[in-house]
C-alpha cells in the first residue's frame, strides 16, 4: 500500500495544496504527541478523539497508511480496547516523516 494516494491529492485545488501539506507538517507532530500521551496514560476516549482528528487530515490528503492506523486507534479508543495501541502509535509516528516527504514530493 502506498504512503500517499495521489488520486486524493489530484482532487484538491492545486493552488492550495502546498499550503495544506505545510499545515499537515506543522500540526501533525502535536496531534501525534496527544495520541502518544493518551495511549501512555490509558485515556482511550481521548485517544479515540485525537486519532479521529488526525485521521481527517490524513484522509483529506490521501495519507492512506496513517489514515488506516488512525481509524484503528479511533475504534479502539471508542470501544475501550487497549490491545496493541502502543504498537500502533509507534507505527504511526514512524510513518509520519516518510508520509510528509511523499506529500511534499507529490506537489
Amino acid at each position: 500500500m502506498p504512503l500517499v494516494a495521489t488520486e486524493a491529492l489530484q482532487q484538491l485545488p492545486a493552488v492550495i495544496l502546498p499550503r495544506l501539506i505545510k499545515m499537515f507538517g506543522s500540526t501533525t507532530p502535536a496531534m501525534l504527541a496527544d495520541i502518544r500521551e493518551h495511549a501512555h496514560t490509558g485515556n482511550l476516549i481521548e485517544l479515540g478523539k485525537a486519532a479521529h482528528k488526525l485521521k481527517g487530515s490524513c484522509v483529506s490528503l490521501g495519507a492512506v497508511q496513517m489514515g488506516d492506523i488512525c481509524k484503528t486507534l479511533q475504534h479502539k479508543g471508542e470501544s475501550g480496547d487497549a490491545s496493541d495501541i502502543n504498537t500502533l502509535v509507534a507505527e504511526l509516528e514512524t510513518l509520519y516523516p516518510a508520509t510528509l516527504q511523499a506529500l511534499e514530493q507529490a506537489v
